[in-house]
């Protein structure tokens, strides 16, 4: 019976012998061996969640990322009482692991996990919905869905409240890929006036960003196309008015205005495609044809200028200082962020 009796206490001494190793440890890879073993021994630690968030963020910066869905999947077997904020973050970093596998159904179970353990959990809002908006299906029905889902992501990331420790300009930053990930969610719906004020407020702090530069001019385009159109109708009802020789105030009047609006679609369109031109892309090609015809039509049909006005873009894009580089849903391996907002993020 006293034999019996002093177990328990040995094993407690074993495992305080353990975690102190643990914390004593420098090298990585030791640690990571130790954690595995430490977890592994003694399952009902008063340790753990800790130390299995610390093991997947280990596993995170090693790029092991079939190891880290597998301890996931324990973990959610295995500590269903952990406490909210741990699973959070553990399942975010699964989450993460699963979409460099390309393990789609991983990745929605985990984000799905992630955000019912934290529904704020901001690196999982934007993940989602920036993934969706970035890789729309073919199938329209299917691609309507997803972007319907991606822009619920959106919303319920406008509403997360800011974090303490964020500071202003990194939830200006925040904000501010949000607009271009809601962007992206419109050009992909074509509902080119909300994507076009969507792009241009991503863009006022991520200017030099040559994809969504071109995304705007092209959502611009499209709008152009439409009061280019609206513009020929009213002319040739205003012609018609004429031929009865009825009153043209109204007409004019209204001709003016559009005209008007014609010209600002045209020249948004041009400084778009121009700073498109001056940070280069695949797009290039696409975004000469569209800047071409508009600028030839501004210049009484002459080129001349169009590649100074680009030099000029690129000069001035050069001049503006870079914000921090982005942490949610990077290919890299820093581990992103579970509950802040990161640094800077294309928004591509």
């Amino acid at each position: 019976m006293c034999l019996a009796a002093a177990l328990p206490a040995f094993a407690q001494g074993n495992e305080n012998r353990d975690y102190q190793a643990i914390q004593d440890e420098r090298d990585q890879r030791k640690q990571r061996d130790l954690l595995e073993s430490f977890l592994k021994n003694y399952p009902n630690s008063q340790h753990r969640p800790d130390y299995d968030v610390q093991l997947m963020t280990l596993y995170f910066g090693n790029r092991d990322w079939a190891q880290m869905l597998k301890h996931a999947d324990s973990f959610v077997l295995t500590q269903g009482t952990a406490d909210p904020k741990a699973k959070s973050n553990l399942f975010t970093l699964a989450m993460e692991a699963a979409r460099q596998l390309g393990n789609t159904a991983k990745v929605t179970e985990y984000s799905d996990r992630a955000l019912a353990a934290d529904p704020n959990n901001l690196s999982v809002l934007m993940t989602m919905s920036r993934g969706l908006a970035e890789n729309p299906p073919a199938d329209p029905a299917a691609k309507t869905a997803a972007m319907d889902k991606a822009m619920g992501y959106v919303e319920k990331a406008k509403k997360v409240p800011k974090p303490e420790k964020t500071t202003d300009a990194e939830w200006q930053g925040t904000q501010s890929r949000l607009h271009g990930i809601a962007g992206m969610i419109y050009f992909n719906q074509a509902k080119w006036p909300e994507a076009g004020d969507e792009f241009a407020e991503y863009l006022k702090t991520n200017p030099s960003d040559g994809l969504n530069q071109f995304r705007y001019g092209a959502s611009m385009y499209s709008q152009l196309q439409v009061t280019l159109a609206n513009l020929q109708a009213l002319n040739n009802d205003a012609k018609l008015a004429q031929a009865a020789d009825r009153d043209l105030g109204p007409y004019i009047e209204r001709l003016n205005a559009r005209n008007k609006e014609f010209e600002t679609q045209r020249d948004i369109t041009i400084d778009a495609m121009a700073k498109a031109l001056a940070i280069g892309g695949p797009f290039a090609a696409t975004a000469r044809s569209v800047i071409e015809p508009l600028y030839k039509q501004k210049n009484n049909n002459s080129l001349d200028g169009l590649d100074p006005l680009i030099a000029a873009k690129k000069a001035e894009l050069a001049a503006l200082a870079p914000l921090p580089a982005p942490a949610v849903g990077g290919k890299g391996a820093t581990a992103p962020a579970t509950g802040a907002t990161g640094g800077r993020n294309t928004g591509k």
